[in-house]
């Protein structure tokens, strides 16, 4: 096994911190290295010249909602240039070109995009990249999704560092957040695999109290755009959990959320269709989330 890196340089500063966070905390060293990197490349995006024309979305955003996951890729909304893959290589390449004092080096050679074609969800860019901090290579992607509505628009929002420290940068508010995941769950119905979405929609209904009518307004946004219908999830996901249990549990201890998951999907998505599907039914006007009761009062 060869020895860690010196703590006399950036790099093995932040490599170091890192490993000792993830003994602390249980988990995996190379999941706390990619998210290191996402973050830095966030940093990097947030006082570049796109700060104003990509928008943070998906799983990266969820620690500004104290709902931090494992995650590899970096979720934007793009306007403001073409939906093209040599403009889409540049941004990218532009962004990670800015240096920072956190120890990451973001390889330009190794950046390379493709057309979004694995889910329908998208319409956009991937961009391959690779990240090094010290000994560590960490490859990820980043993309960028053209089209996408925000209701309310985008807001400057405080998103936490591992290692101390906060991004301003501009982001989805939690109701959109939100209101993707539920949508995309409806649109995919009982074939869905998406486990990370169900994760999140239960893990931010805990955690967060919201405007009923803003979140029906979100959900009529997002839904509008994807021309899906609004319906509750328990109908919609009904005998889901017959064809779900075994590969939910393989996620699950894939992904180490043994402890703040339940074993149980059918748990979950009770979790999720409380929260939903009051919203879904257009039932939530004039009342709140309350994150305590987990209920609208």
């Amino acid at each position: 096994m060869s020895p860690s890196p010196r703590r006399d340089t950036a790099p093995g500063r932040a490599y170091n911190d890192l490993r000792n966070l993830t003994r602390r905390q249980g988990r995996d060293a190379a999941e706390y290295f990619s998210l290191y990197a996402l973050e830095g490349f966030v940093a990097r995006l947030a006082v570049s010249r796109y700060a104003d024309h990509l928008v943070l979305k998906g799983g990266v955003l969820l620690a500004a909602f104290s709902a931090r996951r494992p995650t590899r890729d970096i979720d934007l909304a793009a306007s403001g240039f073409p939906n093209e893959i040599t403009e889409a290589e540049e941004c990218v390449r532009s962004i990670a070109a800015l240096d920072f004092e956190d120890g990451l080096d973001f390889d330009a050679s190794s950046v390379r995009g493709e057309e979004i074609r694995d889910e329908s969800d998208y319409h956009g860019v991937r961009v391959h990249v690779v990240a090094r901090l010290a000994t560590a290579r960490i490859p990820f992607h980043v993309d960028l999704n053209f089209g996408d509505p925000s209701w309310p628009a985008p807001m400057r929002t405080g998103l936490p560092r591992l290692l101390g420290g906060e991004i301003d940068v501009l982001a989805y508010p939690v109701t959109m957040v939100l209101a993707e995941k539920i949508i995309i769950a409806l649109e995919r119905g009982t074939a869905n695999t998406r486990w990370r979405d169900f994760v999140d929609i239960a893990s931010l209904a805990t955690g967060t109290d919201l405007s009923g009518d803003v979140m029906m307004q979100s959900l009529t946004a997002v839904a509008d755009h994807r021309q899906v219908g609004l319906a509750p999830l328990a109908t919609m996901l009904d005998g889901m959990v017959d064809g779900a249990q075994r590969k939910w549990e393989v996620w699950r201890r894939k992904q180490r959320l043994e402890p703040a998951t339940p074993e149980d999907f059918q748990v979950l998505l009770d979790a999720c269709s409380d929260f939903a599907d009051p919203a879904l039914r257009q039932e939530v006007a004039g009342l709140r989330w309350s994150s305590t009761s987990r209920r609208w009062v």
